[in-house]
């Protein structure tokens, strides 16, 4: 009987999340109203073992029901759940909502222009800047590798060791191959006068920094520029020394570190005295690099109306128009702003700011979330949903999961004086996060457990429990 009931739940599960997912592009709220004793059963029994993303066998032993209740027992005497008798209140996954640290002891200055990569169970985050707040808080460079660990809600100041950047730690470029941190460029005090074009390799494992040098060709010392990967290529684009802007394009064969230059500067059409950028945006679609906004030597930020495309099987640039939303017209002109993944042939942006010629200082742009359809090369809005605060030269990376995190950045604050109101600018470490897709029903499980826990260090220091619960060996792996 009980086995007929869990399978019961998972169908209905399943009908449940697929009817959401058909219309989580309508912005429908996702919810779940699951109590704390069933999702419990839940994990024991049928998803954390037949889920086909576990990768494990079903569990075929006859005392299934006996089995079962043991695990509940352990689970509610070892791990001491919270109760959970009302349903989960409806929730919609896809809106940013902030992360906060479970111990707030320890956490990351505030800083902008650091980058960061998501993996399974981590946000890392590098470098960054903070600017001086008088004689007693001195501006600042962060030589410092900041993990945040998803599970457990906790933030960790990574000692590394090895050969990694000193000088260059504000507007590199950077990306994951695998269990490498790749970093590539950037700048450091004053700005424009330390500029690197070494590629820095860290084992995430290790937490070891190498220095490489590329073979027969050397990509230009930048900052601001755009890393892609493409299987074990990486191109790299555009970016500034302070003095010259390029749009050049370089590829690089990681296995054996060979880098061709494949692209040359092109001439912007908006302002033809403007050639190079930096701080844009790349996505690469269907062979093909997209650049969005970016700055120019001017302090311009470029328009996305039309965007530089570079064609990797001619090698070669060319300009696409883009059609307006059709009640919101364009976005504004950017740079310091983010771009990921969305649905099918399509990719979100927000953040970012434009230069104000007039006042000669940066203006960041609205809290709005944009869709771009490579398809219809046609801008939306996404009308219900925004970002909490309007942020630039923030750090921003997606995970497996799906999830948009966002760190840091520049914030423009209201300030009161005696005789007006003016704007002041400053830094954060606010960290919030985003869905892009629902979660599958494993990974729904395994934040509900995760919530149900009055103390989640307890997965820290005694890892068997959960091997006792039968949580499959990939999420375990993620407590660390």
């Amino acid at each position: 009987m009980l086995e007929l009931t869990t399978l019961m739940i998972f169908t209905w599960l399943t009908l449940r999340v697929r009817y959401f997912h058909n219309y989580f592009k309508d912005f429908v709220l996702f919810d779940i109203d699951i109590n704390n004793n069933v999702i419990i059963r839940w994990i024991c029994s049928f998803v954390m073992t037949n889920d086909p993303s576990t990768n494990q066998k079903p569990n075929r032993q006859p005392s299934t029901t006996s089995m079962m209740d043991n695990l509940i027992n352990i689970a509610k005497s070892k791990f001491n759940l919270c109760p959970a008798n009302d349903p989960i209140q409806t929730n919609n996954l896809m809106q940013f909502i902030e992360s906060i640290p479970l111990e707030s002891s320890e956490k990351p200055h505030p800083r902008s222009g650091h980058r960061a990569v998501a993996t399974e169970s981590d946000l890392w985050i590098w470098g960054g800047y903070y600017p001086s707040g008088g004689e007693d808080e001195p501006e600042r460079m962060f030589q410092e590798l900041w993990r945040y660990n998803f599970a457990l809600r906790q933030w960790t100041l990574e000692q590394t060791t090895g050969d990694g950047p000193i000088l260059t730690l504000a507007s590199h470029s950077m990306c994951l191959y695998r269990n490498l941190l790749l970093v590539f460029g950037g700048t450091g005090l004053p700005f424009g006068f330390h500029v690197s074009n070494d590629l820095f390799v860290l084992d995430l494992k290790r937490l070891h920094w190498k220095r490489y040098r590329t073979r027969d060709e050397q990509p230009q010392q930048v900052y601001g520029a755009s890393m892609i990967l493409n299987e074990d290529h990486l191109y790299i684009l555009c970016g500034t020394n302070s003095w010259i802007y390029n749009s050049d394009v370089y590829d690089i064969d990681l296995p054996n570190l060979k880098c061709q230059q494949i692209g040359s500067t092109f001439d912007e059409i908006e302002d033809p005295s403007e050639t190079g950028r930096y701080r844009q945006e790349a996505y690469l679609h269907q062979n093909k690099i997209y650049l969005f906004g970016g700055g120019g030597v001017s302090g311009i930020s470029f328009s996305l109306k039309h965007l530089p495309v570079f064609d990797l099987a001619t090698q070669s640039w060319s300009f696409v128009h883009t059609n307006p939303d059709p009640i919101y017209n364009f976005p504004t002109p950017r740079k310091f702003h983010s771009i990921f993944p969305f649905h099918n042939n399509q990719v979100i942006m927000f953040g970012g700011a434009q230069f104000n010629r007039f006042n000669n200082r940066h203006v960041v742009v609205n809290d709005r979330i944009w869709v771009f359809n490579f398809e219809k090369l046609e801008w939306s809005i996404l009308p219900s949903l925004t970002i909490p605060r309007p942020t630039y030269f923030h750090a921003a990376a997606m995970n497996e999961r799906g999830e948009v995190w966002i760190h840091g950045g520049v914030v423009v604050e209201p300030r009161s004086t005696d005789t007006n109101m003016n704007r002041s600018e400053m830094r954060v470490t606010t960290l919030y996060m985003m869905h892009t897709r629902v979660p599958n029903l494993s990974e729904l499980t395994w934040d509900y457990f995760l919530n149900s826990l009055p103390d989640r260090t307890r997965l820290v220091r005694q890892p068997e429990l959960m091997t006792e619960l039968h949580i499959p060996r990939r999420f375990i792996e993620r407590i660390h």
